[in-house]
């Protein structure tokens, strides 16, 4: 039976030596600091009650430090209180504003938002939740619309809640639901002035995932709607009352295009998140029943960190799927035949030489072999065939030498379709370079009508164009709101991972910018099929980890989308980003690492040819970031024989101390945001990276930083905050070796000066209690 991350974690520490950690002098200190962490918790506070006042019954809320009261109040749902600290004074409440948005259409006639006529029906407990959550049910009914509406909310002890919807239509009738916030409402009352600030993702073009950026709430109201489909900029905000110091993060499981709206004014700050689309977003029959997205939002009185902290802490509790602690966070070597820096293409892309890629990669001490790419396919959609020429016995050879190398086996697929064709860059099909158009697969060609051929809107990057006569510029979407085809969807995700007995499934998806969608017309309306489609793929996944608990699950959807929290729910590890260069690979890194805990993502350091950085500094960023490690594979040599000596041992250095020191620490680090990105600054603000990641019992962790302009200050001076102030320090400097005690209230005080090294721009420091 998979474990939770809490539980993944226990048996980690326990069995760490199994994970080759094994003589390090701390590791007993670890696993005895962390059992004694756990241990010494308190249970969280989850308490969900029902008031019947004189305007209606209301709810309270309470989960951690944060309480939220929301009632029903002249036939509308509304927001009576937020609190961040748990405690509301007697009477308190704040002018009403709605929880949840609704916008339904029963006829071409125009729809209504169905804000009133709402009547109580009950309020439960529902069973189900994970071990330590609890999740509530508040019952509603609109009779004039023939709708039953539970308000449904997950309480799992962190100062953040996940709310969704479950919509019945009770009707005779279809109805079409055109608009859509499972959660609104009133989040401070007063008259804000200038005290509250915004930050959001700012850019949705290709490979510019993370992009965080501030800036002032305006009076009035503020829109920000993402219409291009699937795109690089994540569904999430945080707004900062500087005056009170709290912080609101929110972010929708949702990886489509969304509406997020605010409004300042002389009674408050309101907010409503939601999915978006041009047509319908779902028509109901009579009698269907559906469950929307979820809007996670954390109230948080304190510093960006705090905030920050909060999310992480939820999603590793309630979002993160079970993980095998035996299969957690191993580092991985990423060889594909499609990128222009691989260090074998075309006719050298074979069995042989991908099997010396797998020596190195043992060498180097890396756990997981990844063969990338589509390219290893002769034809898109005929995924059970490897590239004959190629691997003319198969990848069966392959995984069975990575396995007696020690390695974990993973492979990569683009089983939702996407991109039509493929060819290296440089390199035409006669030369065996390309995959063939989706058009040429046997699926394609007995089920057409599953395919929705879309173009890409917006700027298409010259990368992603085709080289060869052999492919279009049309996109092959398999569309999986057609039951038939989410039906063959799951059989060969199960086919795929049964035949290769795969211990890492890669997926990918190439077409993104694709507006609002195919749409089908269902009971008179037209519906974008966005909401069936992501329904059929993540139900497959969760069937496909059930079949295979062991099996790690990586989402790759074209370089740095699909990284909403619904996505990480259905995935062990997401990838951030193609663009793995100096400096804004880092920074939309550091970006992303706000939304999702680190550990969740891969980034493929050494991808991109341009603006590299020093190797040493590759290294770092690949071992230290708190991510899951990932190497492209142009960072190492070709074979073992071009692995000379020197290389050898910085490879072997750095993998040791992450198996030793930095993965142990991984599941519950607390990650502390100093540079470029913080509470007042975005990925722009900023000539360096630092970031720190410490233990919850403060006694070990680490910090990286990272020179992101040459031209900028040489130095930066660095003051821990995750340290306690009454312990000793060992402070090791990794540039130099240099290893210095130091009580953690002179680090407090005086901090670090951090200069970067003659041969990287960039320097590591551990700190350990002694």
């Amino acid at each position: 039976m998979p474990l939770n991350r809490r539980e993944a974690l226990q048996a980690f520490a326990a069995g760490a030596a199994t994970l080759g950690l094994r003589g390090y002098p701390h590791q007993d200190k670890l696993q005895g600091a962390f059992a004694d962490y756990v241990s010494s918790q308190p249970a969280p506070r989850v308490e969900f009650s029902v008031h019947h006042t004189v305007l209606g019954p209301e709810v309270r809320l309470a989960s951690g430090q944060l309480l939220c009261v929301e009632g029903l109040v002249h036939g509308r749902w509304v927001t009576k209180y937020w609190s961040a600290t748990g405690m509301a004074a007697p009477g308190s409440s704040w002018p009403p504003a709605e929880a949840f948005d609704l916008a339904i259409q029963d006829s071409p006639a125009p729809g209504e938002h169905l804000n009133s006529g709402w009547q109580w029906v009950a309020a439960r407990e529902v069973p189900g939740a994970k071990a330590g959550a609890r999740v509530f049910a508040v019952e509603l009914e609109n009779p004039a619309r023939a709708l039953r509406l539970r308000l449904l909310t997950l309480l799992d002890g962190t100062p953040v809640l996940a709310r969704w919807l479950e919509i019945t239509n009770l009707g005779h009738h279809a109805i079409a639901l055109t608009g859509l916030a499972p959660w609104a409402g009133r989040l401070w009352e007063g008259d804000a002035g200038q005290s509250v600030r915004l930050a959001h993702a700012t850019r949705w073009r290709p490979q510019w995932a993370g992009w965080l950026e501030w800036s002032a709430l305006p009076p009035g109201k503020t829109v920000l709607e993402q219409t291009h489909g699937l795109t690089y900029a994540k569904p999430y905000f945080l707004l900062h009352h500087t005056r009170r110091n709290e912080y609101v993060f929110a972010q929708l499981g949702w990886p489509v295009n969304y509406r997020m709206q605010f409004e300042r004014g002389a009674a408050g700050v309101t907010f409503s998140l939601g999915p978006l689309a041009y047509h319908a977003l779902r028509v109901l029959a009579p009698g269907e029943t559906v469950i929307t997205p979820a809007v996670h939002l954390a109230y948080v009185r304190g510093d960006f960190d705090a905030a920050v902290q909060a999310m992480h802490e939820h999603v590793r509790r309630s979002v993160a799927p079970p993980l095998n602690p035996q299969r957690a966070y191993r580092s991985q070597y990423l060889l594909p035949g499609d990128q222009p820096l691989t260090v074998y293409r075309g006719a050298e892309y074979n069995e042989t030489n991908v099997k010396k890629c797998v020596d190195v990669a043992a060498a180097a001490g890396l756990e997981v072999f990844i063969v990338d790419g589509p390219t290893w396919c002769a034809t898109y959609g005929d995924w059970l065939k490897p590239n004959p020429r190629r691997f003319p016995h198969g990848l069966a050879p392959i995984r069975k030498y990575a396995h007696e190398k020690g390695l974990l086996f993973g492979l990569y697929f683009e089983l939702e379709g996407g991109r039509p064709g493929y060819c290296s860059a440089g390199h035409s099909i006669g030369k065996g370079t390309c995959i063939a158009n989706w058009t040429h697969s046997r699926l394609y060609q007995r089920h057409p009508q599953w395919f929705t051929q879309a173009r890409d809107v917006g700027d298409v990057p010259a990368a992603w164009r085709p080289t060869c006569g052999a492919c279009t510029v049309n996109n092959y979407v398999l569309n999986l709101a057609i039951p038939a085809a989410a039906e063959y969807f799951n059989r060969i995700l199960g086919q795929v991972i049964d035949f290769y007995r795969l211990d890492l499934y890669r997926h990918d998806f190439n077409a993104p910018l694709l507006g609002d969608g195919p749409s089908t017309r269902r009971e008179g309306f037209l519906e974008c099929d966005y909401w069936r489609h992501y329904e059929a793929l993540y139900d497959a996944f969760h069937r496909a980890r059930q079949r295979h608990p062991e099996l790690i699950l990586q989402q790759a959807s074209a370089g740095g989308t699909r990284l909403d929290l619904a996505t990480a729910g259905a995935f062990n590890e997401s990838y951030v980003t193609d663009v793995a260069r100096t400096p804004s690979g880092y920074q939309m890194l550091d970006g992303v690492s706000v939304c999702l805990p680190p550990e969740m993502l891969v980034f493929p350091n050494g991808m991109s040819g341009p603006r590299q950085p020093d190797y040493e500094t590759e290294l770092r960023a690949a071992y230290a970031m708190g991510n899951t490690p990932m190497l492209f594979n142009a960072m190492l040599p070709k074979s073992l024989e071009d692995l000379t000596a020197s290389r050898k041992r910085r490879l072997l250095h750095y993998a040791g101390l992450y198996k030793r020191f930095i993965r142990p620490l991984l599941a519950t680090c607390r990650v502390y945001h100093h540079a470029p990105v913080s509470g007042t600054g975005g990925v722009e603000s900023g000539d360096w990276l630092a970031l720190e990641f410490m233990a919850p019992d403060r006694r070990h962790g680490w910090a990286i930083f990272i020179q992101l302009n040459p031209a900028g200050a040489a130095t930066y001076h660095f003051i821990p905050r995750g340290l306690d102030s009454a312990l000793t320090y060992s402070v090791v400097r990794d540039n130099t070796g240099q290893r210095r005690r130091m009580r953690g209230s002179q680090l407090a005080r005086e901090g670090l000066m951090v200069a970067i090294a003659p041969a990287a721009r960039s320097e590591l420091v551990l700190f350990s209690a002694v």
